[in-house]
C-alpha cells in the first residue's frame, strides 16, 4: 500500500475522485439500513463517501493508509477513524454494518475470504455489509496495488458462502456494467 502512503499519490488519487457522485449507492444502502446506524466504512480514502454517511448514520472511518487517515481527521473533526486492513479488521467494536466502495479489489481470493469471515464477526446479528467491486475477468498489479476485476456469479458465490445476499445493483462507474454493489445480511450470531 506504499502507494497511499505518498502525499503526492494521494493527491492524483483525490483529483481522480472530485466528481464522484455515490448517490444512486446511497439510496440502495437506505434500503436495508436505518438511519442512526453504525456503520464502519473500510478504505475510506479522502472521505468522499463519509461527506454523506456523517449526516445519516453513525460512522467510523478506516483506512490502512496513514495519509489518508490524517487528512480525513482534519476534514472530519467529530468522526473516529482507525486504522485497519480490510482483510483483518482488527477491532473489538461491533457495526450494524460495513462498506467499502472499490476497496475488496485490492485482496486476493484467500485474503478476500479472510476478510468475509472476519465481517461475520464484526457485523451486528442480522447487520449488513455494502461493497462495491469492479466487474469483469482481469487482475493486474499497478504500482505495487493490486486490483482484480471480478466475476460476477463467481464473486456472489464466495459472498453467498458467509452471508446472505438482500441486493445486487449493477451500475457504470466508468463504462456500462463495469461495478456491483453487493448487500447482504450476517446470519451468524455474534
Amino acid at each position: 500500500m506504499a502507494f497511499y502512503s505518498d502525499p503526492l499519490k494521494v493527491d492524483e488519487y483525490e483529483k481522480i475522485c472530485i466528481d464522484y457522485d455515490g448517490t444512486k449507492l446511497y439510496e440502495v444502502l437506505e434500503r436495508h439500513l436505518a438511519k442512526n446506524a453504525t456503520l464502519l466504512e473500510l478504505g475510506c480514502g479522502p472521505g468522499n463517501d463519509i461527506e454523506y454517511f456523517q449526516n445519516q448514520y453513525n460512522v467510523t472511518g478506516s483506512d490502512l493508509s496513514e495519509e489518508f487517515l490524517a487528512r480525513c481527521r482534519k476534514r472530519f473533526t467529530d468522526i473516529p477513524f482507525q486504522k485497519l486492513d480490510a482483510a483483518l479488521i482488527e477491532t473489538d467494536k461491533k457495526y450494524d454494518c460495513i462498506f467499502s466502495n472499490k476497496v475488496l479489489h485490492h485482496l486476493n481470493r484467500k485474503h478476500l475470504e479472510s476478510s468475509l469471515k472476519r465481517q461475520q464477526q464484526v457485523i451486528k446479528s442480522n447487520g449488513i455489509f455494502a461493497h462495491t467491486f469492479w466487474l469483469g475477468n482481469k487482475e493486474f498489479t499497478m504500482e505495487g496495488l493490486l486490483f482484480i476485476f471480478h466475476d460476477r456469479e463467481a464473486l456472489l458465490n464466495v459472498v453467498s458462502n458467509y452471508f446472505t445476499l438482500l441486493e445486487t445493483y449493477d451500475y457504470k462507474e466508468f463504462e456500462e456494467g463495469d461495478s456491483l454493489l453487493i448487500i447482504a445480511e450476517n446470519n451468524i450470531l455474534t
